[in-house]
């Protein structure tokens, strides 16, 4: 699911306003985010309180080795609110913010992704999360009712032909009082387990299809689980596809967008916030684990007599995953202020961000402990080793980043968004681009000021080469087919906006830590320093005038009958 941005950018401020007029509008970044004194006074409770539960009720190394749930745990979730984190109060639930609903899934996962991953799915893309999208009538009723009542619920939106189809296979066709639905889901979070299903179909008919979002409960005749979907990572989590053979779907259980071919826009905004639930709420529980387990080896650790921690390279690993850990707290805490239809944009960037970061971060961490990283837990406690399971997060780590689709395919379609915004601006074909210095940034260091010069000098840079794209190519699908340029300018994009996000946050004064400031300047400092060699890289490919013809030689490749590179 991808949401449909047609909604204009208000308040809150968001980068996409910078981009689209060349200019970094600096004081509007000012105003960084953070939760009230209660709520996050409410967060700290229900973090702690996360902790403590999942750490007495998870084994994750047995989770991890016999990818089966403790028994009864489902229900103690609904018990205890897990599973209606997001959930309007008169419904049963907490209600609680996004940012707040985040940081307990988080909490879940530092001690086991998979048991976390059902609690985000259910509050991110679950019925819970959906209540928003549905106008009053049958359906927020119905969805309402079973809420109430305690549901366990997914989202099945992956064809077996893939996600990246412009429609689903999976069909809903009219019928007196609903629709059937016929066909296949695969990767469905918590379809295994789940009493009630939301799936997206097609509706063939007259003129150009629909897609819905169609809404069941798993007990309809004619819905089946199919196999059961085992991962590389994420051992344990319930994950299947699911069969559709003629299944009945009332009319007042279906949604779909009377003025256009799409999932409603709404649905595809809760999208956006819950893909960030289910993929960076764990990548930010690896990264953070990452950091406390390198504290620990190299704590414990000696070289020729000499502290591991003494070392100028092991010094630049650490502060690379303190940065980094920093930058994704950065981007988590802007993108998820506001309302559903707010920061669309910095949303749909930063499962990328996170993603990214954690798998920067558990690889480095792989490399820091050496054998030890690579080495199973098991193997650990046979040799009397410390049982850190960096072996589970690494391969936990690599899944995220194609969970709620392959990180390229996200970086292309954030690419031809942002491109949209700009065919769709009249001002992109008479105005100048807007003004690109940066003067006067108080509340950051002379090196954090000279970051934030570059910046702006690239958002600037930025328009005047999706302007010139533009021109170039009148006809959008013409640009779009040139998918490289279009995945290195989502990819820019992004760097860009946690880049700008890192110093907004070292320059605000809320230290919600308690840090004293140096500690945000010098990490500020340290990512500034990492993104900006990216952005280099990133611009320069963008730029490059010449390149392999690689359609000709993958052609040739997929083509041929015989390969000596194939062969040993």
């Amino acid at each position: 699911m991808t949401a449909a941005p047609s909604h204009a950018e208000t308040a809150p401020h968001s980068l996409l306003a910078d981009l689209l007029k060349g200019h970094l509008d600096w004081n509007a970044w000012r105003d960084f985010p953070r939760p009230s004194r209660a709520e996050e006074e409410l967060g700290d409770r229900l973090v702690a309180e996360a902790g403590e539960f999942f750490a007495q009720r998870v084994d994750p190394t047995e989770l991890d080795d016999t990818r089966v749930l403790p028994d009864g745990l489902l229900d103690e979730l609904q018990q205890r609110g897990y599973l209606r984190l997001v959930v309007p109060p008169e419904l049963g639930g907490l209600g609680l913010a996004p940012y707040t609903a985040f940081r307990v899934i988080a909490q879940a996962c530092a001690h086991s992704v998979p048991v976390g991953q059902i609690v985000a799915i259910q509050n991110g893309v679950g019925a819970a999360a959906m209540l928003p999208a549905l106008p009053p009538g049958p359906l927020r009723e119905f969805v309402s009712e079973r809420i109430a009542a305690g549901t366990v619920s997914g989202f099945g939106d992956t064809d077996r032909s893939g996600q990246n189809n412009a429609r689903p296979t999976l069909t809903a066709t009219p019928v007196d009082g609903g629709y059937l639905l016929r066909g296949e889901k695969l990767f469905t979070g918590n379809g295994p387990v789940a009493d009630l299903i939301a799936v997206s179909a097609t509706v063939p008919g007259h003129g150009a299809p629909k897609v819905g979002a169609f809404f069941l409960d798993t007990g309809t005749p004619g819905f089946s689980v199919g196999s059961r979907v085992e991962f590389m990572g994420s051992r344990g989590l319930p994950n299947a596809s699911l069969r559709f053979d003629d299944v009945l779907v009332p009319a007042g259980q279906a949604l779909l967008d009377p003025d256009g071919d799409q999932l409603p826009p709404l649905v595809g905004l809760v999208a956006l916030l819950g893909r960030i639930h289910f993929t960076g709420a764990p990548a930010m529980a690896i990264a953070r684990n990452c950091l406390a387990w390198s504290r620990e080896f190299i704590a414990r650790r000696t070289i020729d007599g000499r502290p591991l921690g003494e070392y100028e390279e092991i010094q630049r690993t650490v502060t690379a995953t303190l940065a980094e850990v920093y930058a994704m707290e950065s981007a988590v805490r802007w993108s998820l202020a506001g309302g559903l239809a707010d920061r669309w944009f910095e949303r749909f960037v930063t499962k990328n961000l996170l993603v990214r970061g954690a798998w920067r971060t558990v690889d480095r961490t792989v490399s820091l402990h050496g054998g030890e990283g690579f080495e199973t837990v098991a193997s650990k406690v046979r040799r009397g080793a410390p049982p850190v399971p960096l072996e589970r997060a690494f391969r936990d780590a690599r899944g995220l980043r194609i969970a709620g689709n392959v990180d390229f395919q996200l970086d292309n379609q954030l690419g031809r968004m942002l491109l949209a915004q700009y065919y769709a601006d009249a001002r992109t074909a008479t105005e100048t681009a807007g003004r690109h210095s940066q003067t006067g940034a108080p509340g950051l260091s002379p090196a954090n000021q000279d970051h934030l010069r570059a910046l702006a000098r690239l958002v600037h840079s930025v328009r005047e080469i999706a302007v010139g794209l533009v021109r170039r190519y009148p006809d959008p699908e013409q640009l779009y087919a040139k998918e490289r340029t279009v995945v290195l300018l989502g990819r820019i994009a992004g760097e860009l906006f946690n880049a700008v996000a890192v110093l907004a946050r070292a320059a605000s004064d809320d230290a919600p830590t308690g840090d004293e400031p140096w500690q945000h300047q010098e990490l500020a400092d340290v990512h500034s320093v990492e993104a900006r060699h990216r952005l280099t890289g990133l611009l320069a490919r963008l730029k490059a005038e010449t390149e392999p013809d690689h359609a000709k030689i993958s052609r040739r490749w997929l083509a041929g009958s015989h390969d000596r590179l194939v062969r040993h």
